[in-house]
C-alpha cells in the first residue's frame, strides 16, 4: 500500500520537473525573441547606412599615386 503511494509521488514529481523544465525552455525562447524585436523596433535607421553626396568622383580604397610625396 505504501509502495503505490511512494510510486505515485515520485511519478508526480518527475513529471513537474520535466514539465518545469520545459517551461524554462519555452520562456528562454519567448525572451529572446522578444529581445530582439525591440532591438530592431527601437531605431531601425541604424541599420541602414546613411545616403552619401554624389562628387562624380569614382570610391577607391587603393591609391594609385600621390603626387604630393616626392622621392626624386
Amino acid at each position: 500500500m505504501y509502495e503505490k503511494i511512494i510510486i505515485a509521488l515520485l511519478l508526480s514529481v518527475i513529471i513537474g520537473i520535466i514539465l518545469s523544465v520545459i517551461a524554462v525552455i519555452d520562456g528562454t525562447i519567448l525572451l529572446i525573441s522578444s529581445c530582439i524585436c525591440r532591438l530592431r523596433k527601437r531605431n531601425p535607421s541604424a541599420a541602414q547606412p546613411s545616403p552619401t553626396h554624389d562628387t562624380g568622383v569614382p570610391l577607391s580604397s587603393v591609391e594609385t599615386e600621390n603626387p604630393e610625396r616626392s622621392d626624386e
